[in-house]
């Protein structure tokens, strides 16, 4: 067995919703990590993403994939997301990455895949792969149980094949989600929002 980058999970790992460390400080650690993020989701939830702008400064790429998208569910959703402090600052970080191409997203309505997946990759290559639920609640939106896998760099590296094969079939839609996200932006932080650089260098990408 190996462990996890920056943990002493064991890989492989089985996750449920009753883990500890759960998937929200699994998907953490690795994102801190990690230099290039991909990630295939049916369908994305911006009220549940609790992801730091510390999580997410050290990334150069961000491919994310969604199997729906849909502008009147994703403004909703945008909007929901000002009535929570604690996810403002999320969204926010998330504005100022596909503002600035760190983050580009694609819809593949057609291609299909099962489970959800995130590959994580760092200077040398796929570091790990998380397959299953990509939820981040805190408590558990439901009874469970809810599975997810944790694997290392061999089959992050097979998931990252298959990835790019769903990536092109997908179509660029990173310009309608900004749109959504900008309308729905919270008023900046010019002290919080100066001292978040986002990724170090935006022309090195993997």
């Amino acid at each position: 067995m190996t462990e996890a980058p920056g943990s002493r999970v064991q890989l492989p790992r089985l996750l449920d919703e009753r883990s500890r460390p759960d998937f929200r400080d699994v998907y953490g650690t690795l994102l801190l990590h990690s230099l290039y993020l991909d990630v295939a989701l049916t369908r994305i939830r911006l009220s549940t993403l609790d992801l730091s702008p510390r999580e997410l400064e050290r990334l150069r790429r961000i491919r994310l994939l969604l199997a729906e998208v849909n502008a009147v569910s994703l403004d909703a959703e945008a909007h929901g997301v000002l009535l929570r402090s604690d996810r403002q600052e999320t969204l926010r970080s998330l504005t100022h990455l596909l503002a600035t191409g760190v983050i580009e997203v694609r819809a593949a309505p057609l291609a299909g895949w099962a489970p959800d997946f995130s590959v994580f990759r760092g200077p040398a290559g796929p570091l790990a792969v998380l397959l299953g639920f990509h939820w981040f609640e805190r408590p558990f939106p439901h009874r469970g149980p809810a599975l997810a896998s944790l694997h290392g760099p061999d089959e992050a590296g097979f998931a990252l094949q298959r990835f790019e094969d769903l990536w092109t079939r997908g179509h660029d839609v990173g310009a309608a989600v900004l749109a959504v996200l900008e309308r729905a932006r919270p008023p900046a932080k010019p002290l919080e929002t100066e001292g978040f650089q986002g990724p170090r260098a935006l022309s090195d990408r993997g």
